[in-house]
């Protein structure tokens, strides 16, 4: 089994960064069930946090072992024609209960007819959850004490059909995903400016849509910044 680099950061260094990630909910999940069995009684709030932290982290372990697999296949992968539209639905049904516990309010947003793209409807799917957890967490961090949204949009460019997640991340910027996606693995926060953690959720992300020959880039949409990515429209378009 080869060795597969993407952008710097190979099958090794990501599992090292998911590793590194898993840490936090895991250790929350073991400090929360120790709770209960000492009380015999555990708060509803302590059963709530087991539940979105061990959801967070086995939804990352699975984005993880499919992005593996879809890069190891890349050569013989086969991309369908998949609606954005109705996955981004879909991952903000998902997301929606460990954004509550955050506070952070979901929003979904399509503007205009943008129609089905060519992509990898599971791997687009895992990519959106593991964009969505991360930054959740960090609009969490990012805007203690003031109205926290993550935003789930999609919108047509001259370039393809832009999907991608945004909030009030004053400090995000191009370089530093750059120089994140080059630390990654070599760094306890290589994208310290986002995440409080290992990062792995956005990274795990990237790798997940390189596959599928796109990957996450900064940008801005109705006045927020965030990390998306594009998409061709299917070709199926051409006969509508």
């Amino acid at each position: 089994m080869g060795q597969v680099d993407v952008a710097g950061v190979g099958p090794d260094e990501l599992l090292l960064s998911v590793a590194e990630q898993l840490k936090v909910p895991l250790t929350v999940i073991a400090r929360q069930a120790e709770l209960g069995e000492l009380t015999d009684r555990p708060g509803q709030v302590g059963i709530q946090t087991i539940r979105t932290q061990a959801m967070a982290a086995l939804t990352l372990v699975d984005s993880y072992l499919l992005g593996l697999e879809l890069l190891q296949n890349q050569s013989e992968l086969e991309l369908e024609t998949v609606s954005v539209s109705a996955l981004l639905v879909d991952t903000a049904h998902e997301l929606d209960r460990f954004a509550r516990h955050y506070g952070v309010h979901i929003e979904l947003v399509t503007a205009g007819k943008c129609g089905p793209v060519m992509s990898h409807a599971r791997g687009l799917k895992a990519a959106l959850l593991s964009l969505g957890f991360s930054l959740v967490e960090a609009q969490a961090a990012e805007t203690q004490g003031k109205p926290r949204r993550l935003q789930l949009a999609m919108h047509r460019t001259p370039h393809g059909i832009v999907t991608g997640m945004y909030g009030d991340y004053a400090a995000l910027n191009a370089k530093q995903w750059r120089t994140a996606l080059k630390l990654a693995a070599h760094a306890r926060q290589p994208f310290a400016a986002l995440s409080t953690g290992s990062g792995a959720g956005l990274f795990v992300a990237d790798a997940i849509l390189r596959s599928m020959h796109s990957s996450l880039r900064v940008g801005r949409y109705q006045h927020l910044s965030g990390l998306a990515a594009t998409f061709q429209p299917s070709q199926q378009l051409q006969f509508v």
